[in-house]
């Protein structure tokens, strides 16, 4: 909004025009909604439904909930509802508005509150919705925003080790960019099982991605300097990351340990979403693998695993029905060698704490940022 009234205030005074630069936007937005977040989070507590703990699958085949399976159990979950209600006065002053262009971006972050929604309605389920319920809605949804983001044409896309330039048509960007979106939307909702680590993992994303947009993607010289294309529509997307990392900030106040309430399915699948949104917005259809390593290698391998099972189990293959006290094979033993997300690994088998989870897992992904950013970006 603030944009946009900047072209009728300017000429009233000189300073409005400051309202056109995308880094006050960025400021702005970020201090808005990190102080809504952090002033009235809290209050909402009391409205919010609890956590039942861990989902697991009976003898029977049913799905039900453990109450003491994890350690949130009984605490205040769902927050991403109150969240979302709360960074929407940020989006709606700072987000820049470009006329009948944002419609389209309008329709994007519907698709993030859609995601949000969903996740809140699970939360709110005493029966946790199935696997093929949420599959399906996530498919949906993530085709639809990639659609709204190409607009239904062709797409410029740059790639990692090599200076080409493809144009991707839209019947091939859309399964594309929605398979990567549904990615994105359930490994950080994977990822969200120990107080802080999805918060600071996902943090740690959208300033990696608002500095992309914003430095890289988005400012012509710098653009031209590492022979990328340059998109006039970065940084307004990195408006829309440094607003949510300020409202994930304000977030982790009370997340951390021992966390007072938890964001939910809720929280996670919308800031999973913005994720893949800035991911995509960047041109380059692999950087979600440079901003969110440890997002993706915690939960992303485990729904490659489950994938190869099912995909197995439908073919009849042994793999996917060990046999009690049988010798497992090789490939039964590399399949069930891990447990996934990768963080209960951890914890179960490596006897990591919860803490000494978040931490490593923050310093892996802090490493593994700048030197997956030169292979993608420098050498090109």
């Amino acid at each position: 909004m603030f944009y946009f009234l900047s072209e009728f205030l300017k000429d009233v005074w000189g300073p409005f025009r400051l309202l056109q630069s995308h880094m006050v936007m960025m400021g702005g937005g970020a201090a808005l909604a990190a102080l809504a977040v952090w002033l009235f989070l809290p209050r909402t507590a009391k409205w919010l439904p609890r956590d039942r703990g861990k989902a697991v699958r009976t003898a029977e085949g049913r799905t039900v909930a453990v109450s003491g399976g994890a350690e949130g159990a009984g605490k205040p979950t769902g927050a991403g509802f109150p969240m979302a209600m709360l960074i929407l006065p940020a989006l709606g002053l700072f987000f820049p508005i470009y006329a009948w262009e944002s419609l389209w971006d309008a329709g994007v972050i519907l698709c993030v509150y859609l995601c949000m929604l969903s996740g809140w309605l699970d939360d709110r389920a005493d029966i946790p919705w199935g696997g093929l319920r949420k599959g399906l809605f996530d498919a949906a949804v993530s085709l639809l925003c990639a659609w709204l983001l190409c607009r239904g044409q062709p797409v410029p896309t740059w790639w990692p080790f090599t200076r080409a330039e493809t144009l991707m048509p839209a019947w091939l960007y859309v399964p594309v960019a929605g398979a990567l979106l549904f990615g994105a939307i359930n490994t950080t909702n994977c990822s969200d099982g120990i107080d802080g680590l999805a918060g600071l993992l996902t943090l740690l994303s959208l300033a990696a991605l608002t500095i992309l947009l914003y430095v890289v993607v988005g400012h012509a010289t710098v653009a031209d300097y590492l022979l990328i294309p340059h998109s006039n529509s970065a940084a307004k997307w990195a408006v829309l990351t440094v607003i949510f990392a300020g409202a994930m900030a304000a977030y982790l106040w009370y997340n951390c340990y021992p966390s007072s309430l938890m964001m939910g399915d809720a929280g996670s699948r919308m800031f999973g979403m913005v994720i893949g949104v800035a991911a995509l917005a960047t041109g380059n259809l692999c950087v979600i693998l440079v901003v969110a390593p440890m997002l993706l290698i915690n939960g992303g391998l485990g729904l490659v695993k489950l994938a190869c099972l099912r995909l197995l189990r439908l073919a009849g293959h042994p793999v996917a029905r060990p046999l009690p006290g049988a010798r497992p094979t090789p490939l039964q033993r590399l399949f069930f060698a891990f447990t996934f997300p990768l963080h209960d690994h951890c914890r179960k088998k490596l006897g990591w704490s919860g803490q000494q989870v978040v931490i490593r897992f923050l310093l892996l992904q802090s490493l593994l940022l700048p030197i997956l950013f030169l292979l993608f970006v420098k050498v090109r």
